[in-house]
């Protein structure tokens, strides 16, 4: 699938989203909408393949959305001025704010269970778990069922890179171009150990590379470095406060890639012993590392159809 973007200004980013509808009168896999929530530092474009077979394939409504300030919707909302947090970056792109944009991303297009049967199917990685989670538990969004694709939403989050990319975010904002790509280059490359995952290596860095010569480039060099300098863990531990995940309100089924190394399989295990009788399977996938929808789309595509096929009412 092609990307056709819509357009919306929501928490202050113009929110670039897709809208796939069933084909009518055609056999359909389930007649809810399967809502595809990437995580970081990556867009939609990691989904795709899977939206496509889901969409071309199984007959299915499909949302692909890319984050505030990632992907194709780092332009923030000329009507809103927005202020600079206390690193010097303009635009939020926070677990908070990213729960906001979800919430209001799914009343807009009518996927807010207020209607029998339209809560939709979601499908989380990354990041997006803790976006998901928060959405739902204290937004109010409402979901048929959750899946987590090598979701760390458990306390603390961030590795040695993170950490350092966190503390001196403006040494990285100034990096110069041929460094700072090549860094970028290592963090992609890093997520896959397939040949046909690390394919994707110029798709995964091209929001954060477009126009790398160019005044533009900068622009997105610091909305990199941002989305890592915001992506702290402490929206999940005021979430955690208030509510465990014990309270979801639908199944959630748990995929890991056997191989990644940005999650361990301890963090995945934590996730699913705090989801209690919510949990509705784990799932080791082998040859897989953090992109597990990149380095086997065959295998992580059979898993969701099965999925939604054990969730479709």
């Amino acid at each position: 699938m092609a990307a056709h973007w819509s357009e919306i200004a929501l928490s202050g980013w113009l929110i670039k989203y897709e809208l796939f509808k069933a084909r009518p009168n055609a056999r359909i896999l389930t007649s809810r909408t399967i809502v595809f929530v990437h995580g970081t530092p990556w867009s939609s474009a990691m989904f795709r393949p899977i939206a496509t077979v889901l969409h071309q394939v199984h007959n299915c409504n499909v949302l692909l959305y890319d984050l505030g300030g990632y992907g194709a919707s780092q332009t923030l909302d000329p009507a809103v001025s927005a202020s600079k947090d206390s690193r010097g970056f303009t635009g939020s792109t926070s677990v908070r704010t990213q729960a906001d944009i979800l919430t209001a991303l799914l009343k807009h297009v009518d996927l807010t269970g207020s209607s029998q049967g339209n809560s939709p199917h979601v499908i989380a990685h990354d990041i997006a778990g803790a976006i998901a989670f928060r959405a739902h538990l204290l937004n109010g969004a409402e979901y048929a069922s959750l899946m987590c694709l090598d979701t760390n939403v458990t306390l603390h989050w961030g590795d040695g890179f993170y950490k350092l990319c966190r503390s001196e975010s403006q040494v990285f904002t100034q990096l110069p171009g041929p460094i700072y790509e090549a860094m970028l280059e290592a963090v992609a490359r890093s997520a896959c150990v397939t040949p046909h995952g690390q394919a994707w290596e110029p798709i995964t860095s091209a929001p954060w590379l477009d126009g790398l010569e160019t005044a533009e480039a900068k622009s997105a060099q610091t909305s990199f470095v941002r989305q890592i300098a915001q992506a702290d863990d402490s929206d999940v531990a005021k979430m955690l406060e208030k509510k465990p995940y014990s309270e979801v309100g639908c199944p959630v089924r748990v995929l890991w890639g056997e191989q990644d190394a940005w999650i361990p399989r301890e963090k995945m295990e934590k996730m699913a012993g705090m989801l209690g009788s919510k949990l509705d399977g784990f799932v080791v996938v082998p040859e897989a590392g953090h992109l597990v929808m990149l380095d086997q789309p065959e295998r992580v595509t059979a898993e969701v159809v099965k999925w939604i096929g054990e969730n479709s009412c």
